[in-house]
């Protein structure tokens, strides 16, 4: 919930006034115009869930509104497992699953349960093994699938966590979490650089956990992310889309000329972090699938 003395009911009253919009209008469907009016004063809340729907009503992308304020919270929420991962400190990613367990036990919020599951993630990722609790992993699917029930609407912090949790889900929870995401994508166009970067970052992670999982499946899902256009400033996106490729066309063909290729392209652009990301996942591919 969006705290008392927020900053965002005032910040959302400023647009809403700059659009020309009244209070009834914007608050149509979602609220009432008392319970708007009380939460552009500061004074009352809102779920964002509702507050993003409201931002539809006034003509605002959420992205407009929520990035600086939503995108860092869930950044900062999250760095200690981001350092740890990109250390490759399996036992800080140990200690702090442990401690985000014991507060999502504590107080079962949703904060808490996504901290864990994506310390355990990383700590999959790194070392093949999980460490997630079926219980925890059976909350993350019942929390996409209330997604995908409630008119299959993302909020930016559900494509955030779903970007961070992927190596966690079963195949078929994944490639159909997946294709909800890529038709919520379709249905709406949201021409912000910010959040398309997200939300291609969310469906390579998936597709990358897939292939892993489920070459068949993967395979599927990569014919669908493949008519995405993707702009020409979108350039990292592309080499990854590019990359998945090659692995698929890798465990089909045996043949990894494709990806020693790109290796060699991104070693004369300069790219090492990307490159040595890649080199990871192509020799997890090759112990999986035992090449």
């Amino acid at each position: 919930m969006i705290r008392k003395d927020n900053i965002y009911g005032p910040k959302f009253r400023k647009l809403r006034v700059l659009h020309h919009i009244s209070l009834v209008d914007a608050a149509k469907d979602i609220t009432n115009k008392s319970t708007l009016a009380e939460w552009e004063k500061g004074k009352d809340n809102l779920s964002w869930c509702k507050v993003i729907e409201l931002l539809f009503n006034i003509h605002i992308q959420p992205i407009e509104f929520l990035e600086d304020s939503v995108s860092s919270q869930l950044y900062e929420a999250i760095a200690n497992i981001a350092v740890a991962y990109q250390n490759n400190d399996e036992k800080q990613l140990i200690r702090i699953f442990k401690e985000n367990l014991q507060k999502y036990k504590d107080d079962k919020t949703k904060d808490y349960m996504f901290r864990t599951a994506i310390a355990a993630n990383f700590y999959e990722d790194l070392t093949g093994h999980s460490m997630c609790p079926l219980v925890l992993k059976e909350k993350i699917i019942l929390y996409f699938s209330n997604v995908i029930d409630n008119e299959n609407f993302w909020c930016y912090e559900d494509i955030f966590y779903f970007e961070l949790i992927t190596q966690l889900l079963d195949a078929k929870h994944l490639y159909g979490f997946s294709l909800k995401l890529l038709e919520y994508v379709k249905k709406n166009i949201i021409n912000f650089k910010t959040w398309q970067e997200l939300t291609l970052t969310a469906l390579f992670n998936a597709e990358f956990s897939l292939i892993k999982k489920d070459l068949k499946k993967a395979q599927s899902l990569f014919e669908k992310i493949n008519v995405l256009e993707i702009g020409d400033d979108y350039t990292e996106e592309s080499i990854r889309k590019k990359f998945m490729k090659a692995l698929i066309q890798y465990l089909k063909n045996d043949n990894n000329t494709e990806i020693y290729s790109m290796f060699n392209c991104l070693d004369f652009l300069g790219l090492n972090n990307m490159k040595s990301d890649f080199e990871t996942a192509f020799l997890q591919v090759k112990r999986i699938y035992d090449k």
